[in-house]
């Protein structure tokens, strides 16, 4: 894999962008990004109580095929999140306390299933992010069909979702976020957290209520603009 940008592989630079991502919720990155960002539309949840997960996709597609996802497993940087796509349904488990507990001796920045894991009981004590779309007792054991190659561009939750393209996740769901525009939809973020923030907190100080502080009623009779600036 090639690439420009200069913080695909350094896990320090990854770190600190993961960090600044903990800061800004997805539905402000969406907000503020407009069509830079796309919204993952799965059911994903956070599976050992780590609410939130950042960090560029290391995608692989599988069939119930637990081959590809040690493939990619042993292939994904320190730092990137490990993304594995179930192409069957329902699907069996792609990923327990063993593989997790890997991750996070190589580093990872989190585990994304799009599929199933299991062993939630063990993975509530490994700190790092594991995210899933269903939980099953019953383990992928075939080993039969490998991955052509690893990363691969996978399409899931209606996204295509290319290596170093970065998942953000939290409560309120995922963006897909390209490569390209991390430092771009990064600081769209925190310029509309910053104004939300301001907002919130003329609220609290009994400077107007929300209606009052957006101009609610000049607007409604035509004689004003909607303003969510204070």
């Amino acid at each position: 894999m090639t690439t420009t940008v200069e913080h695909r592989f350094d896990e320090a630079a990854i770190t600190r962008l993961r960090q600044e991502f903990s800061q800004v919720s997805t539905s402000q990155l969406a907000d503020a990004s407009g069509d830079l960002v796309t919204a993952l539309r799965l059911p994903l949840r956070a599976r050992n109580g780590l609410p939130g997960v950042a960090g560029p996709a290391f995608p692989v597609a599988t069939d119930d095929d637990m081959l590809p996802c040690l493939q990619a497993l042993a292939a994904t940087p320190p730092g990137w999140i490990l993304l594995l796509v179930n192409e069957k349904r329902p699907s069996e488990a792609l990923a327990g306390d063993i593989l997790t507990a890997s991750a996070l001796a190589q580093r990872l920045g989190g585990l994304v299933v799009d599929g199933a894991v299991r062993d939630l009981d063990d993975l509530a004590e490994l700190p790092i992010p594991v995210f899933s779309t269903e939980v099953t007792l019953v383990s992928a054991r075939t080993t039969r069909e490998r991955a052509p190659h690893v990363p691969q561009t996978v399409r899931t939750g209606g996204v295509e979702v290319r290596p170093g393209d970065w998942l953000v996740g939290d409560a309120d769901g995922f963006v897909v976020v390209p490569e390209d525009k991390v430092t771009a939809v990064l600081s769209a973020g925190r310029l509309l957290r910053a104004r939300e923030d301001r907002l919130k907190q003329s609220i609290r100080d009994g400077a107007g209520t929300l209606a009052e502080l957006t101009g609610l009623a000049d607007f409604l009779a035509g004689t004003g603009e909607l303003r969510f600036e204070v």
